[in-house]
């Protein structure tokens, strides 16, 4: 059985052989065959990883609709054995469900017990998350500080062509420690006339707001309500954790020591905002 990301390799490469067609973006197609010179056939900047990885973002984002990972997973394996295989669940656990898919996925979900007893922890926390996460699964040296930066770029300009399209129009890019941040700075200098094409890159390079954050800064300075801000931070400079949101911060509230942990929870999530 193929794996998953045997199954997306494959589906982009036959995209890509019929021309990047059948969104409803078009655009998109211009920016991918940019990348390889049409008079040399050599690529232009990004490397060959590169390139495949961003073909297959943009795949997952417009053929696909940038599912969560549980509905890719649904959509590519129909059959239930090969979902189960695919995501690693053991056949004993199905068996404990009747082989009833959507029994088992809410048992993974809510019962602790069911998720200690077949070692289903990393599942359950990928099954959690309520919005789709990707893993850029390049190699240590092929550039995915890089891809990162064509992500956004190709985002932008896609939000550009397209204003009331799906596109991105804000960036949060974060990593843990300083060191990671410092190597994050190559963000700047990235060649973006070489990404995008040239009727793209002029109103990318006009409005792109590249933000890198600093120590003792107690906000992010970005305008409220601006778009193509590009915002490069450390893990450490935006949780907010709201066991750090202290009582004065509640304002004159008597509450429920439940009550208060919401309320703490949600002045730690207005301060993110």
């Amino acid at each position: 059985m193929k794996g998953l990301y045997q199954i997306v390799a494959s589906r982009v490469s036959a995209w890509r052989a019929a021309e990047y067609e059948g969104s409803h973006f078009p655009a998109v197609a211009e920016i991918l065959e940019y990348q390889i010179g049409k008079e040399s056939g050599s690529r232009r900047f990004l490397r060959a990883p590169q390139i495949q990885a961003l073909e297959a973002y943009w795949y997952l984002r417009l053929m696909e609709k940038t599912p969560r990972i549980i509905d890719l997973y649904r959509r590519l394996y129909p059959k239930k054995t090969d979902l189960i295989a695919a995501l690693g669940i053991p056949r004993a656990a199905f068996e404990a469900v009747d082989f009833e898919m959507d029994d088992l996925l809410t048992r993974i979900l809510l019962d602790d017990g069911f998720v200690k007893d077949f070692k289903l922890e990393a599942l359950r926390e990928s099954l959690a998350l309520d919005y789709p996460s990707y893993i850029l699964a390049l190699a240590m040296g092929a550039g995915k500080t890089l891809l990162i930066g064509a992500i956004i770029a190709t985002e932008f300009a896609m939000a550009m062509e397209y204003p009331e399209g799906p596109f991105i129009q804000n960036a949060l890019v974060f990593a843990p420690g300083k060191t990671i941040l410092e190597s994050l700075r190559q963000l700047a200098k990235a060649p973006y006339d070489k990404i995008l094409p040239p009727r793209m890159y002029k109103p990318f390079a006009a409005n792109l707001k590249l933000t890198f954050t600093r120590d003792g800064d107690p906000d992010i300075p970005v305008i409220r309500g601006s778009v193509f801000n590009a915002v490069v931070t450390n893990t450490e400079k935006i949780r907010i954790r709201k066991e750090s949101i202290r009582k004065a911060d509640l304002g004159q509230l008597a509450l429920p020591l439940t009550e208060e942990e919401k309320a703490r929870a949600e002045v730690a999530n207005r301060r993110l905002q």
